[in-house]
C-alpha cells in the first residue's frame, strides 16, 4: 500500500519548531554523527529526493519515511543558502566526533608548551573550518576562511 504525499510538505519542519523540544529534536536530527559516514553516493540521492519532493514528483513508491531521511541527510550535508555539499569537517554532524577527538588530543598531549600551542591551533582551526562551512552565504559578507579564523566572517 502506497502512502498518500500529496499534501506532505517536505521543508515544513517535522517537528514544531514553536516548542523548546521541538527545536531540539530538530537539531539532534540534523547534526546525528551517524550521517558523517553516509556515502556521497546516498547523499546525492537525498538531494534529487529532496529537490523532487520540493516540485511535487516523487517516484513511486516512495514512502513519507524515505523524504523524511533524505530531507535528514540533505540538511546534515547540504548548506541551506547555496545548495552546495558542505566539506564534512565542517558539517555540525562533524562537531561531535571532531571536538572529541581533538579534546582527547588536548588533553592526552599537555605536557610541553609546543605541544599545547600545536593542539590549540588544531583546536582553532577546526572551529574556523565549522565556522566558515556554516556561515551566512545570503549576507554579504568576507567569505574567506582566514576572516572565518578571526572569528570576523
Amino acid at each position: 500500500m502506497e502512502a498518500d504525499l500529496s499534501g506532505f510538505n517536505i521543508d515544513v519542519p517535522r517537528w514544531d519548531q514553536r516548542t523548546f523540544l521541538g527545536r531540539v529534536k530538530h537539531f539532534l536530527n540534523i547534526t546525528d554523527p551517524r550521517t558523517v559516514f553516509v556515502s556521497e553516493r546516498e547523499l546525492d540521492w537525498a538531494k534529487v529526493m529532496v529537490e523532487k519532493s520540493r516540485m511535487g514528483v516523487v517516484p513511486p513508491g516512495t514512502q513519507v519515511e524515505q523524504l523524511l531521511y533524505a530531507k535528514k541527510l540533505y540538511d546534515s550535508a547540504f548548506h541551506p543558502d547555496t545548495g552546495e555539499k558542505m566539506n564534512v569537517i565542517g558539517r555540525m554532524s562533524f562537531q561531535l566526533p571532531g571536538g572529541m577527538i581533538i579534546t582527547g588530543f588536548m588533553l592526552q598531549f599537555y605536557r610541553t608548551m609546543p605541544a599545547v600551542i600545536f593542539w590549540q591551533w588544531v583546536n582553532q582551526s577546526f572551529n574556523a573550518l565549522v565556522n566558515y562551512t556554516n556561515r551566512n552565504a545570503a549576507s554579504p559578507t568576507s567569505v574567506s576562511l582566514a576572516a572565518s579564523y578571526h572569528g570576523k566572517a
